[in-house]
């Protein structure tokens, strides 16, 4: 109902008295009631029922007259003019609710078309050098010719010696000295003739210590030094990438140990300092688009702002999918960082698909059973709710631990079985394994299989600039795309 005025305690004590009993509403209601203002009018505290018969009208008038909120299944449900308050734009921001039933979600099969993306019959030699192509080459010559000459030195470096150096940094991604001179030295045990006959060693520094590819041009951008090349790689990337339906958003670390800004530290990470990035990638790890994360200035779509930052990522690189112009239903993977109900719900505007997993404080107020519950049932246990639309579905399934997991595209059938060590009877059994988690496993991978293939043959030539480490980095991921 609608009102002019948020709801009393006593209007709300009626409606509740007012409900008709549901035999499968187990729902525990609160009540709470918010602080009194000071009553002029009202010079005493005394309950306003009898001492001996205490009952939920055995209150204050100014409680009962105060207004109150009522909170279903840790919902809080208010009356229907009250609103969170307003976003940077000055909007009005609600909060969606929504009616849940327990079903399976319900989708049509999706065919995927029989459509042909880039000729993949080139060699990986091709394929590098269609990654960096002329328009690169020309950029880091063009820039580090100009740099040398603003500190008065000769602007001379050609295309053949960029193309050069870069074959040297990416020699010595398996081919690794503590100092970048030693490949030069004639002790027999360190030097390396390949590269000590392809260029010399103060050409080779001299190349390194004026590599530059843009200036500070923007200063919102904390990675403008390097936004020229970030943008001309998502560009060659996305062109020549395979057609797949499935893709994966994840995040990336790119080694780093001196002092920025955007420097992160994450605990539990092969890499635990450097900067982050955001990336999407197929399941086999071909990356098709990379953003260097800066924070709240983080280059995202600003229309997805007010939905977060994990959103943001995540629909800006939907949005990149569909410039590719297929018009095709595209399946994201992404972990809890990134999902929320109102992504959910975009990307299905979109007329993509997405699966996800989800932290249990983002469910918006999903009724499933609680954690503690469902660890007392058999493993391979597992609740779910729809929304009544039929948009999407959020589970909790029993596996070592509780996994949640929505998805707008799967659901939880066809179930398929999968192979555990029971740690009470010390052996392998077989549990059943919902359809949406068998998606995410099989699917979520591609942003670490990246991140482990270019690990093996990193760039091993340090230099003290920061931006250093991005440029080899997007050296390394066209050698690994390719």
């Amino acid at each position: 109902m609608a009102n002019d005025r948020p709801l009393a305690a006593h209007e709300i004590l009626d409606a509740l008295e007012n409900v008709s009993d549901n035999e499968e509403d187990y729902r525990e209601r609160l009540i709470c009631i918010l602080p009194p203002p000071v009553d002029p009018d009202c010079l005493t505290d005394e309950d306003s029922g009898e001492e001996d018969n205490v009952t939920l009208n055995n209150l204050p008038r100014n409680i009962l007259l105060q207004s109150a909120e009522v909170m279903i299944q840790g919902q809080i449900m208010v009356s229907d003019t009250e609103e969170e308050p307003s976003d940077s734009t000055g909007r009005t921001k609600r909060r969606r609710t929504y009616a849940w039933k327990k079903r399976d979600l319900a989708k049509n099969p999706v065919n995927w078309p029989d459509v042909q993306g880039a000729c993949q019959d080139k060699r990986p030699i091709e394929w590098f050098e269609n990654f960096l192509d002329e328009d690169f080459i020309s950029l880091l010559v063009s820039e580090s010719s100009k740099y040398a000459v603003k500190k008065n030195l000769p602007g001379d470096i050609t295309t053949e010696d960029m193309k050069c150096f870069i074959g040297i940094l990416l020699v010595s991604g398996y081919l690794w000295l503590p100092r970048r001179r030693m490949y030069w030295e004639n002790s027999p045990d360190t030097k390396n003739e390949l590269i000590s006959s392809a260029m010399t060693r103060d050409r080779f520094d001299f190349i390194f210590r004026h590599l530059h590819v843009n200036d500070n041009l923007d200063l919102q951008d904390k990675y403008t030094k390097v936004r020229p090349l970030v943008t001309l790689l998502n560009k060659t990337f996305l062109e020549f990438s395979p057609l797949e339906e499935h893709y994966s958003v994840d995040e990336a670390m790119i080694p780093y140990y001196g002092r920025h800004g955007c420097k992160q530290h994450i605990k539990g990470k092969p890499i635990r300092y450097g900067f982050k990035a955001w990336v999407g990638a197929t399941r086999l790890g071909y990356v098709l688009w990379m953003e260097p994360y800066q924070g709240a200035t983080t280059m995202c779509n600003p229309i997805y702002k007010e939905l977060g930052l994990g959103a943001s990522v995540v629909l800006t690189f939907c949005d990149v999918l569909i410039s590719r112009g297929f018009d095709l239903p595209y399946h994201v993977v992404f972990d809890n960082f990134f999902t929320r109900t109102p992504l959910l719900e975009e990307i299905t505007k979109k007329g993509l698909r997405c699966t996800g997993t989800v932290r249990e404080n983002r469910t918006s107020s999903c009724p499933l059973i609680t954690s503690k519950l469902l660890k007392k049932k058999e493993r391979g246990a597992v609740d779910y709710r729809t929304t009544h639309d039929n948009t999407f579905i959020i589970a909790k399934w029993h596996d070592n631990n509780i996994f949640s997991i929505a998805s707008n595209a799967v659901g939880i059938n066809p179930k398929q079985s999968a192979k555990r060590f029971s740690q009470s009877e010390k052996r392998n059994i077989v549990i059943e394994e919902p359809h949406m988690v068998s998606i995410y496993n099989k699917y979520m991978g591609g942003v670490d299989r990246s991140d482990e293939n270019i690990s093996h043959y990193r760039i091993g030539i340090r230099g003290k600039k920061w931006y250093m480490p991005l440029l080899t980095h997007m050296i390394d991921l066209a050698e690994h795309n390719a």
